[in-house]
């Protein structure tokens, strides 16, 4: 299957009957709730729908997968900090593999089956200066672009999930007592960040109307039901924040005060500042190539109440050229002394929903949007199907990382692998029984804690598999030194063995069990605050 067709069939199995946002003849615009009484919705209504990378539904997680916590070079927890000081999310590498199988003796990934994600864990704001990891390197998040798709008559059978611009929204459960009855939506982005944490789950009701209603609102992520039955919920209309692009630059030019007159150069191109307007609270830069401007822009003012996330006010501030980009800084203060607080940028680049990766197109790229108009990291998909006889190899993007097949017998993936570019290799992840090769490698917010919460049982006992096949081999491949024969099944280990063993196998295994109890921790503790506060 090619990957045009899994995305189409990928967009009939999810709408559901929804319409195409392009046909919608509601102005949504005045039905959507703003964030306050009296501002404007923060972000445009989408004129078109994308179609999201394929397995985005909650039925196509990985099946009973195996569990990296990680690796040297795909780092988990780096700490950050933006321009100003302040610690930011901590960061997290994350790899997984969905719906692989064997087939002729062949291990298969199918479109969209590979995916990297950048996975913070709390959200990544532009304007601020913040480095954002892309595969090794650390460019800085500049801006975005978020829309608000709506779909009409949507229809999410009981237990199935319908993705809504970049949101998943799946029925997750009816709990009822005679005639009554209430019944929660999970919301999750593509990649599979729960919002439960930040904003609980909605809960909707037909017969409880004193407690629940048919209408729902997470900021930008909102719907209004007719029909709410265990068996189904039908939607007049539901919205889903998508993050169209992420604006990002590898090479800060300048950041600072600057006065009538400075410039600075980028190649055969000049960014200077030819105006600055204290009572308008705005600055005008010019860009000049081979001596003709060809970009004059206001900058401001800035509108403190409306920011971050109201895109007019903060595209105000932001100026785009090529690959120049730079934007005036409300903080502390957008004008001290006569002069404007500016950031300058070079070597800009774009990340685009659903468009190709242009460090490796063999990878398409979709950014993952928060309903508050934070950005929750970005994936990148392979585009095609992926094949792997034993001994070959398939690489991540740019090479990030390596998806190693060692042996296949029948139906089995006996012996595979994932390592970093550095070399560092993961236990054997295959054995008797192991028909796939899906994988969740990472602890972010995905990785450790939405996944965790879905298949961490499933985790847990492929992770014991894993090792409890790979022990014999790791004993016999370090022999006590000198012996003349090697050791009975009986005798104990040498301590060179001993010591091969923890630091290869249990040193994965103990991170995969901290992750695991800590997330059964955080369920457990919310589950006995919600019935506290109920009581």
């Amino acid at each position: 299957m090619t990957f045009r067709a899994a995305l189409r069939s990928v967009v009939a199995a999810t709408l559901l009957g929804a319409t195409a946002t392009a046909t919608l003849a509601t102005d949504y615009a005045t039905v959507l709730t703003p964030a306050k009484p009296g501002l404007p919705l923060a972000h445009p209504i989408a004129a078109n729908d994308i179609p999201p990378p394929p397995f985005s539904e909650v039925a196509d997680r990985p099946v009973k997968p195996a569990y990296v916590p990680g690796l040297p070079g795909l780092p988990q927890a780096r700490a950050m900090k933006d321009d100003f000081g302040v610690p930011r999310p901590p960061k997290f590498d994350a790899v997984f593999i969905r719906k692989s199988r064997v087939e002729n003796g062949e291990v298969v990934i199918p479109p969209g089956g590979l995916a990297y994600l950048e996975d913070t864990m709390g959200g990544e704001v532009a304007l601020r200066g913040e480095g954002l990891p892309v595969l090794g390197r650390m460019p800085t998040y500049i801006d975005y672009d978020m829309s608000i798709v709506v779909k009409e008559n949507v229809t999410i059978p009981a237990g199935k999930s319908v993705v809504v611009g970049g949101q998943v929204y799946q029925y997750y459960a009816t709990v009822g007592h005679e005639k009554m009855a209430n019944h929660a939506l999970h919301v999750k982005t593509i990649a599979g960040t729960d919002w439960e944490w930040a904003f609980g789950s909605p809960v909707l009701s037909q017969t409880e109307p004193g407690w629940w209603g048919t209408r729902f609102t997470q900021l930008y992520n909102q719907g209004q039901a007719r029909e709410v039955t265990p068996q189904k919920m039908v939607f007049d209309w539901i919205s889903g924040v998508r993050m169209d692009r992420l604006l990002l630059a590898d090479e800060k030019l300048f950041a600072g005060l600057a006065g009538v007159g400075d410039e600075w150069k980028a190649g055969n191109r000049t960014i200077r500042v030819v105006g600055i307007d204290g009572i308008d609270g705005t600055v005008r830069i010019e860009v000049v190539e081979n001596g003709h401007v060809v970009l004059n822009r206001t900058l401001g003012p800035v509108k403190n109440d409306l920011l971050i996330e109201d895109t007019g006010a903060r595209k105000s501030l932001v100026f785009e050229y090529g690959d120049l980009a730079g934007f005036l800084s409300p903080w502390p203060e957008p004008f001290k002394d006569g002069k404007a607080n500016l950031k300058i940028y070079a070597k800009a680049f774009s990340l685009n929903y659903g468009a190709d990766y242009a460090g490796d197109r063999r990878f398409s790229v979709y950014p993952v949007g928060c309903p508050t108009g934070h950005n929750f990291g970005f994936m990148l998909v392979n585009k095609e199907e992926i094949r792997l006889k034993p001994g070959s190899s398939v690489s991540g993007p740019e090479g990030y990382f390596k998806v190693v097949v060692d042996r296949v017998e029948g139906a089995d993936v006996l012996a595979w692998h994932i390592e970093d570019k550095q070399g560092s290799k993961s236990v054997n992840l295959g054995g008797a029984g192991v028909n796939n090769v899906d994988l969740v490698l990472g602890q972010g917010r995905v990785a450790g804690q939405a996944i965790l919460k879905d298949v961490g049982r499933a985790l847990l006992a492929r992770t014991y598999q894993a090792i409890d096949q790979s022990k014999p081999h790791v004993m016999a491949a370090a022999p006590a030194t000198g012996a003349a024969a090697p050791a009975q099944p009986s005798a104990a280990p040498a301590p060179t063995v001993q010591s091969s063993y923890v630091a290869g196998l249990s040193s994965g295994m103990l991170a995969a069990l901290v992750v695991l109890l800590t997330g059964c921790a955080a369920v457990g503790y919310e589950i006995g605050r919600r019935r506290r506060a109920a009581a």
